[in-house]
């Protein structure tokens, strides 16, 4: 595979009351699910799991990460947080927000 660069800021377009996704695994060759996101103001996306580990890294905005004991982490542009296979977690956006999810196991 040729060596590739992507510009992320250039990649996605916030769209008003909407999430947009875009994945990158195939364009890539990989094999593990590289997706990434742009959530507008107030979107969610309700209570999901994945059997691999998930990395989230902000690119623009904040995201919250609520858990199912209730507790939450907030992830700020340029942060990244590990959420560990099988952990029950919902993602919440108060402001504008774009992220990467990469999954590895």
């Amino acid at each position: 595979m040729p060596v590739t660069k992507i510009k992320l800021h250039e990649t996605m377009t916030y769209r008003e009351h909407a999430i947009t996704s875009k994945s990158f695994s195939r364009k890539l060759g990989i094999d593990l699910p590289f997706a990434m996101y742009a959530m507008a103001a107030g979107e969610s996306i309700s209570a999901e799991q994945s059997t691999l580990t998930r990395l989230f890294e902000v690119i623009d905005g904040t995201l919250t990460i609520q858990f199912a004991d209730e507790s939450q982490q907030t992830v700020a542009t340029g942060e990244m947080l590990v959420v560990p296979a099988n952990t029950v977690h919902t993602l919440l956006a108060a402001q504008p927000c774009q992220f990467i999810q990469f999954e590895t196991k």
